[in-house]
């Protein structure tokens, strides 16, 4: 079974047996591993198999004692729990397996990898796009949750040569809910003081990220969330609107950028350029359309060259309901 559904699937098992069978005083042989991975897991594994994902552990960072160490057999030597590597390394294999393709043994191994009291969902994907693991800072966020407070940090845009650009440099300060993975990105839903409504970012474009000593505010006072936080759905409803969407580019004044945010969220990237901002947003139309209208005084749309023409004949043409009389 291991060999047909994944190596990944394999080093996670392998990594689960060591840490709740093998010790330094009760070090596993291969042949130990082998049937307890039958035992526990129910996958079959070849002695070659074995091998090699013991060494992709050892390479990972986890600290193993070998047959050539001690003479008897494989263990782990340090804590998971006290090993800031080793944590990094699930993460690692977490977020392999949650690339991976959707099987039956992927789902049970993201099951038993997952921290139980703050998961990562599993979002169907509407496009592809490879982002780098960002395991420190979901490390951060799940520590957050876990306690129930709130978080600080700058959201970014991305330079052309992939670095980050922060959208503003007062961070924002928001109350962490859950975190989910979808379309290769990890995101966080939370909501920012000020705002009535959930959000939804992406973990990769935050930075200067901390946690801070305030509680975070109950799901029950957001718009919409009475009933509760359905994280796929709100996630999935996110992606699907931006996917369909068209690129807009907008010039506003500073004081809008709140407004930009509560409207756009994830899907806006911003610029400050003196006493403006330009906003880049990927959105449906009819949702741009709306935003300026109503900051008609304070924004000005630069592109879709088609869409400028249409306000602007719009504009006109409310104009002249007016005549100067």
């Amino acid at each position: 079974m291991a060999e047909t559904k994944g190596k990944k699937a394999l080093s996670l098992c392998i990594l689960r047996v060591l840490e709740n069978h093998a010790s330094k005083e009760q070090p596993l042989t291969t042949r130990a591993i082998i049937s307890l991975l039958e035992a526990d897991y129910g996958m079959i594994a070849e002695r070659k198999s074995v091998g090699r994902n013991l060494l992709l552990l050892s390479e990972m960072g986890f600290e193993l004692s070998t047959y050539q160490d001690n003479g008897k057999g494989y263990y782990l030597r340090s804590s998971q729990k006290d090993n800031e590597e080793i944590t990094c390394g699930n993460a690692v294999m977490l977020d392999a397996l949650l690339r991976a393709p959707v099987s039956s043994t992927a789902q049970a191994m993201m099951d038993r990898l997952q921290d139980s009291q703050v998961p990562i969902h599993r979002v169907p994907s509407v496009k592809k796009e490879l982002r780098e693991n960002v395991a420190i800072t979901l490390e951060t966020l799940k520590a957050a949750i876990r306690e129930g407070v709130q978080i600080s940090f700058l959201y970014n845009n991305l330079r052309p040569d992939g670095s980050l650009q922060p959208q503003r440099q007062t961070p924002y300060v928001a109350s962490p809910y859950a975190l989910a993975f979808a379309d290769e990105h990890y995101y966080l839903i939370l909501s920012i003081s000020g705002y009535g409504r959930p959000l939804c970012y992406r973990c990769d474009l935050m930075s200067e990220l901390k946690i801070v000593d305030l509680p975070v505010r109950p799901v029950i006072e957001l718009q919409g969330c009475e009933n509760g936080l359905n994280v796929e759905r709100f996630i999935s409803k996110s992606l699907y609107q931006a996917n369909e969407a068209d690129t807009h580019v907008l010039l506003c004044a500073r004081h809008l950028i709140g407004a930009l945010i509560d409207d756009f969220a994830a899907t806006v990237t911003m610029e400050e350029e003196g006493d403006t901002v330009r906003a880049c947003i990927v959105a449906p139309w009819t949702r741009v359309h709306e935003f300026l209208l109503k900051n008609l005084k304070h924004t000005i749309l630069l592109a879709p060259q088609n869409r400028r023409v249409q306000l602007k004949e719009e504009l006109q043409s409310a104009i002249s309901c007016y005549p100067n009389t």
